[in-house]
């Protein structure tokens, strides 16, 4: 079936679809053999980040609505149970068998040659895919050593892991329902966030102390899923997720939307009157160094003539994805250098550093006293 017989199932008439490519809106794109088109703005019902093949459309994973006072959100949201997982931090994938290749597309529908290298040491993909024609897995690969997030659960010590959180369809809006979902994680024993079980509004005593549970672990939060069609997803997160977002982004504080931080302060402080009840000098302290530690330091290095950095190792199974890693982080204009690359056991370790150029220029301009206006 040709690509436009595909999109006219989902309604675009062939006009549209000429036009989206004429302004770019839906991009043409090629991995390893595999041409796929990126949809990069909203076409239609096709959102931003969805994948149209010639076996199919890959539809995007729908952003998941953010709660902040746990006990009110749920009651305004829930009439039926619900089930609680944890909220994994790390970076989201889609994994879909097309042509034969199994990939692993980014949120933007990239491929990651760096995921696509790796899933397979997490997932049986030839009984899946074999036995589930057009699946498509949802998950997070999360853990110190990954090219996109620096923060990552304490319990991965090294290395990346994945998390699968949710299954879709090719060619079907939404997700398979919840406890058909869980039975086939079971089956091919996927590896999954955890699961904490099903719930209702009448638990919360319950709730609460997962929360504080995750929150006194270091982790990131939970996310919260209807077993009724009518309601919807939501997500809510610890305190500490909010000051370890802050001070690990607090270096390039420069550089960064001001909404980045507002927005963790306010989540920060809901979570602390909801939970804790009262502000104490522990946390104001927490708060003051996540903020201004990292800043601090940034401005020693720049005033020392230093570029401010961030250091990464990736393995790799296949030498041939290191050089499509490196085209990948070029082609979204990351600037980086690759410091080693070594052979180890059955791994290929790739050491890498981020130049963090924008933060630099800005701050050394202020070293050097100019005026702005702000």
């Amino acid at each position: 079936m040709g690509i436009y017989e595909i999109v006219s199932q989902f309604g675009i008439q062939e006009i549209l679809w000429q036009e989206s490519i004429d302004k770019h809106d839906v991009v043409c794109d090629e991995y390893d053999g595999v041409v796929f088109y990126r949809v990069t703005k909203k076409i239609g019902v096709l959102e931003k980040g969805a994948i149209i093949t010639e076996e199919g459309v890959v539809l995007d994973f729908p952003r998941i609505a953010r709660i902040l006072h746990l006990e009110n959100g749920l009651h305004k949201i829930y009439s039926h149970p619900f089930y609680v997982e944890e909220k994994v931090d790390g970076y989201n994938l889609r994994i879909v068998r097309i042509q034969g290749r199994v990939l692993a597309f980014s949120r933007g529908a990239y491929v990651c040659p760096f995921s696509t290298d790796r899933v397979t040491d997490f997932i049986d993909v030839k009984s899946v895919f074999d036995e589930n024609p057009g699946l498509i897995i949802c998950g997070e690969f999360a853990g110190p050593d990954n090219p996109y997030n620096i923060e990552h659960p304490p319990y991965v010590k090294e290395d990346v892991r994945f998390f699968a959180f949710d299954l879709m369809r090719v060619n079907k809006h939404g997700s398979i329902p919840i406890e058909e979902r869980y039975r086939l994680f079971d089956l091919y024993r996927m590896p999954t966030v955890r699961r904490f079980g099903r719930f209702s509004i009448s638990d919360m005593p319950v709730l609460k102390n997962i929360v504080k549970e995750l929150d006194e672990a270091g982790c990131e939060g939970i996310v919260i899923k209807p077993t009724h069609p009518a309601e919807k997803l939501v997500k809510y997160v610890t305190l500490g997720s909010c000051l370890r977002d802050l001070r690990v982004t607090a270096p390039l504080m420069a550089e960064s939307m001001s909404e980045f931080f507002t927005h963790r302060i306010i989540r920060a402080a809901m979570f602390i009157n909801e939970n804790i009840h009262s502000l104490n000098s522990g946390i104001c302290s927490q708060l003051g160094e996540a903020l201004l530690q990292p800043v601090f330091e940034s401005v020693k290095k720049v005033a020392k003539g230093e570029v401010i950095e961030e250091k990464f190792l990736l393995r790799f199974k296949e030498e041939k994805n290191i050089q499509r890693m490196i085209d990948h982080l070029y082609r979204c204009k990351v600037k980086f250098e690759v410091l080693s690359k070594n052979k180890v056991n059955d791994y290929w370790h790739v050491k890498f550093v981020r130049k963090c150029y924008a933060s630099y220029e800005i701050l050394q301009k202020h070293l050097d006293g100019s005026a702005h206006v702000d």
